[in-house]
């Protein structure tokens, strides 16, 4: 999603502030709409740190992995609106996680599977679906 979205922090924190407004107002698709408010903050702080001059940036690291306490989920999500990979739900520490992924409850990780409005599936990897006792077949 990051390559459809505006260079400059000011439009992104409109969007930002669109989308808050929009998970308050549906509970349903909060889920969804969370994943995609977590994609517009990445793109700030992308955004932002373009701004800096290059001596000011830190030596990139890869993704860092959360230490999250058993039981834990985390919503992945799409790369883009309309590219052909779904939204992924994890279980915590899943080692399949490849994009910024937010943690969420167990009650959005079972909305994220079972709610087409969301579209996201079970990581094959880590199987939230199983612990969750979801039937996603």
């Amino acid at each position: 999603m990051d390559e459809m979205l505006p260079p400059d922090p000011a439009r992104l924190r409109v969007i930002l502030a669109h989308l808050d407004k929009q998970m308050a107002d549906h509970e349903t698709i909060g889920t969804y709409l969370r994943l995609q408010r977590d994609a517009v903050q990445a793109a700030i702080t992308n955004a932002e740190i373009r701004r800096k001059p290059p001596a000011a940036q830190p030596p990139q690291q890869g993704l860092r992995r959360m230490k999250l306490k058993p039981g834990t989920y985390m919503l992945e999500p799409k790369i883009q609106p309309d590219h052909p990979r779904p939204a992924y739900v994890h279980v915590g520490g899943c080692s399949a996680i490849e994009r910024p992924a937010s943690e969420c409850t167990i009650r959005q990780a079972e909305l994220s599977l079972t709610q087409q409005a969301v579209g996201a599936q079970a990581c094959p990897t880590c199987r939230p679906d199983m612990t969750l006792g979801i039937d996603v077949a």
